[in-house]
């Protein structure tokens, strides 16, 4: 009976028992930290294979993998290459039913050593072994927390998958992912790929629930129409993000070396990746930048992009951007200008980009994305500098001076509101949470000069839908506006109250995501410079320049395009 992809690599992913080949107790040996990485989460045996050691790091260690009297679902194999198809013999005969070979030594160097993976290759199937690598640098499956890697590395569940032929490059990816607060549910180092190809794993990352999007880097492929038929099946339902070097001579040799795959003409590479669907991008930081576009954005409807901007010349330059990656920077109608005029000085720019022409008022800034997101002509934003007004503390105010907000007049007042509030937020009433706030955001609006009554009232329902999902969380909201120390606080649960920066920036990610859970249009944000770049909070991210955030864009109108097109 043939297994399916999801039966075949089941023990991979979900070993219920993990032998190590190869652990030691010398701490400078990929042995010592592949063993101790298995070791930390994973919630079945762990076995140390050592043939000169009898205990590793407090368990008792086997000579040889058929020395273990219970059974063995995982093999990791990290020893030098000669020693690997004895040990893959002896996983045939104990019935270990899948491996990870992390050992260097194959194809990668030439002929003895493709010879050398050919015959392991040959033994594993005799026992029905599918096994990563060689050549690798292991694996991550958050399904049953093992980190099988020859060393550390940060991991944390999430809706990402990735398989890799480079482990330096995947490595760097999932550890940038950690940083920014985005997670992988699997990580594949694939290596050589000798056995379980990169096309086996995106179809299994496509039958995975759990992952919404997949990321490959490529090197070379050993079965082109393999690839094809496979990644084509998982496209349609998920996005697939491919890293693929071998543009040049230079780099087509040292895939060579390096992984002993053949890089294959790139303009058949470009061309297959289009006729499938499959998002090509041009570094490992765009491999994420895109999966994260992807994980948080609704797809665009068309290329019409609005870019709002607190400054004339980094919207010029977001324009420029934007242009030459094919997105258009849309015309905006005159009913949008007229819009705009209520609530910017006379002196923006009327046109697109929308610069205000030097006003920092973040108010303003809030009511024009609704503006521009409600008009057909206009498919995506992309919001500049969103991390950047210098009036964060203006705006919430300052907790040095001691001072509350005016509609908290006293203790007993406050406690009246919050009363309501809390009774609204309980029910989920996004009418009788905007009544409540309305009083909030017109004494904010008004000390700002935004007194246009619709302003002020389409503003405050994105925060009361903002509030209502949960994205727009009350205490960071309310502390905002109270004194230090305050009583009222307490009241609240409140133990640690945010700093005002700190509460002003949670209810900017929050009017970000509401935008877009609104309007199902991508609100795509930037700060000024790549140091800038905070961790995903939610589902926003903030790229780090209007080029890397056209770029996003126009791979999610890409694939969009794609999608519409095939569907037809």
């Amino acid at each position: 009976m043939v297994q399916s992809i999801v039966e075949e690599l089941e023990p991979l992913f979900n070993p219920k028992s993990v032998a190590v080949v190869g652990a030691t107790t010398n701490w400078n040996k990929w042995g010592y930290s592949t063993f101790t990485s298995a070791l930390n989460g994973f919630r079945g045996p762990v076995y140390p294979i050592n043939n000169k050691e009898s205990e590793i790091l407090g368990h008792k260690a086997f000579a040889r993998v058929t020395d273990i009297p219970d059974a063995v679902d995982l093999a990791i194999i990290v020893i030098p290459s000669t020693g690997v198809a004895a040990v893959m013999e002896d996983c045939v005969a104990k019935g270990v039913k899948a491996a990870v070979i992390i050992s260097a030594g194959f194809a990668e160097i030439g002929k003895e050593g493709k010879r050398l993976q050919d015959e392991v290759l040959s033994i594993a199937r005799k026992g029905n072994i599918r096994f990563i690598g060689p050549n690798c640098m292991g694996f991550w499956s958050a399904s049953s927390d093992l980190r099988g890697f020859m060393f550390p590395l940060p991991v944390k569940d999430g809706p990402l998958a990735f398989v890799s032929q480079g482990g330096n490059v995947g490595g760097a990816v999932v550890t940038s992912g950690f940083m920014r607060g985005v997670g992988f549910h699997r990580y594949v180092s694939c290596g050589c790929a000798a056995d379980i190809q990169i096309e086996d794993y995106i179809e299994y990352f496509g039958e995975d629930p759990e992952v919404k999007v997949i990321l490959a880097y490529i090197e070379g492929l050993v079965d082109g129409r393999r690839f094809l038929d496979k990644v084509k099946k998982v496209t349609p339902t998920k996005p697939v993000i491919v890293l693929k070097p071998g543009k040049t001579d230079a780099a087509a040799k040292a895939i060579t070396s390096h992984s002993g795959a053949l890089a294959g003409s790139d303009e058949a590479y470009e061309a297959a990746f289009k006729s499938i669907g499959v998002t090509r991008v041009e570094s490992p930081e765009e491999l994420l930048d895109v999966a994260i576009g992807f994980l948080t954005q609704p797809l665009p409807e068309g290329r019409n992009v609005a870019i709002l901007t607190p400054g004339g010349s980094y919207g010029i330059l977001c324009a420029e951007a934007c242009a030459t990656e094919g997105l258009e920077v849309v015309k905006l109608p005159d009913r949008v200008i007229a819009a705009l005029d209520k609530v910017f000085p006379p002196r923006w720019s009327h046109g697109n980009p929308i610069d205000p022409a030097g006003d920092r008022n973040l108010l303003t800034y809030l009511t024009a994305p609704g503006k521009l997101l409600k008009v057909d002509e206009i498919d995506s934003l992309i919001f500049m500098g969103f991390s950047g007004f210098s009036i964060y503390t203006s705006l919430f105010v300052s907790r040095e001076s001691g001072e509350g907000a005016p509609w908290i007049s006293s203790r007993e007042a406050f406690r009246e509101v919050a009363k309501e509030f809390t009774r609204a937020v309980s029910l989920k009433d996004t009418v009788k949470i905007g009544q409540t706030i309305l009083p909030i955001v017109s004494g904010m609006a008004s000390r700002m000069g935004i007194y246009h009554e619709e302003d002020v009232s389409e503003l405050t329902e994105i925060i009361a839908a903002a509030i209502v999902s949960g994205r727009l969380r009350v205490p960071f909201l309310v502390s905002a506006f109270l004194p230090p120390g305050s009583e009222a606080l307490a009241e609240m649960g409140v133990k640690t109250p945010p700093t005002a920066n700190e509460a002003s920036a949670h209810f900017l990610v929050a009017m970000a995501e509401q935008w877009v859970a609104s309007y199902k249009k991508p609100v795509l944000t930037t700060t000024f410079f790549t140091v800038d770049q905070p961790r995903l909070e939610g589902t926003h991210y903030a790229y780090p320049s209007g080029r890397h955030a056209a770029r996003v864009l126009i791979k999610m109108v890409e694939y969009k395009e794609y999608l519409d097109v095939s569907q037809k």
